[in-house]
């Protein structure tokens, strides 16, 4: 079975992010985050959006991390922000 949460947890670490940093891009708690990464929370079509956009990934690619892994990455890592804005509503 898929492991969705630690993928997303990759997806984050690859991208250099916090949960917290996550969550405000996302306009999510730190806590929402953390559930999704403990398989607590199921993800919904507006965080996987909203994930594509925070980390300038298309979504097709979000998706093939979310199933397969970390292998499914691009190699090099995204640059470190010092700011996330977050998402407009």
């Amino acid at each position: 079975m898929t492991d969705f949460g630690s993928n997303f947890r990759k997806l984050r670490e690859w991208a250099g992010l916090s949960q917290e940093a996550l969550g405000i891009s996302l306009n999510v708690s730190a806590s929402v985050v953390n559930r999704i990464e403990n398989n607590k929370r199921k993800l919904d079509i507006q965080i996987l959006q909203k994930l594509a956009i925070s980390l300038q990934l298309d979504i097709s690619l979000v998706v093939t991390v979310l199933f397969k892994g970390k292998s499914a990455l691009p190699k090099q890592r995204a640059p470190k922000r010092e700011k996330v804005l977050p998402m407009p509503a």
